[in-house]
């Protein structure tokens, strides 16, 4: 475990065959990766939820492994990416896990460090209203330390908000903020049209396997 020294400042993209990699590749259907689902990469059902387990609440959200589309959004609606689908920069590698989503997932390997690694997805909501972070994660080697990230929307905070979990299997979260003095769950009020969510290595090791928007709220 290493931590992120300089949080927040931009990288270049990763170079994919010595070519830079299209920009972004997260809106379904993008030509960067094909979709792994085939016809559950369209929007899934609404389900009425806020701040709760997911797992359940439909049997097409149980399964297509809570794969979601990029756009939508409103009347409880839940948008989910998968992470490898989303933009990697820096040492963000993809990597097999049997019991990941689709069996693979992002990280920055251990003892690589951190230094300005980051996952891009992006969003398009249809309606406005008030958002929560869904991710599906899971701590590595060094469990108790390979456990956070630094998380943003649409590029702010700067430094980004310090998010940490536990749980050394995959397992879904809505991200909060550690250093907040009440601990709560992070929510935005959100316009309609494109968001971009950014989890960015602060302890390289820790795995991410999902990004989601959760509307819980106008």
């Amino acid at each position: 475990m290493n931590e992120s020294s300089e949080p927040g400042a931009e990288t270049g993209r990763r170079a994919a065959g010595g070519a830079e990699r299209a920009s972004p590749a997260c809106t379904t259907g993008g030509p960067a990766r094909p979709p792994r689902w085939g016809r559950w990469g369209a929007l899934l059902p609404v389900v009425a939820c806020a701040a709760c387990s997911l797992e359940g609440l439909s049997e097409a959200w149980d399964a297509a492994g809570g794969t979601g589309a990029s756009s939508g959004g409103g009347g409880g609606e839940v948008l989910e990416l998968e992470a490898e689908k989303c933009e990697l920069y820096g040492n963000f590698e993809e990597m097999t896990h049997p019991e990941a989503s689709g069996m693979s997932y992002v990280v920055v390997p251990e003892e690589v460090n951190c230094s300005e690694d980051r996952v891009d997805c992006w969003f398009e909501i249809s309606e406005a209203g008030t958002y929560q972070i869904k991710a599906t994660v899971a701590e590595g080697p060094d469990q108790g330390k390979d456990s956070s990230f630094l998380v943003r929307m649409d590029n702010k905070p700067v430094l980004g908000y310090y998010y940490e979990f536990t749980g050394a299997e995959f397992h879904d979260d809505i991200v909060s903020d550690a250093d907040a003095t009440d601990t709560a769950l992070l929510t935005f009020a959100l316009d309609p049209g494109k968001h971009l969510v950014s989890f960015e290595c602060r302890e390289d090791g820790a795995m991410l396997d999902r990004v989601g928007l959760l509307w819980i709220g106008p």
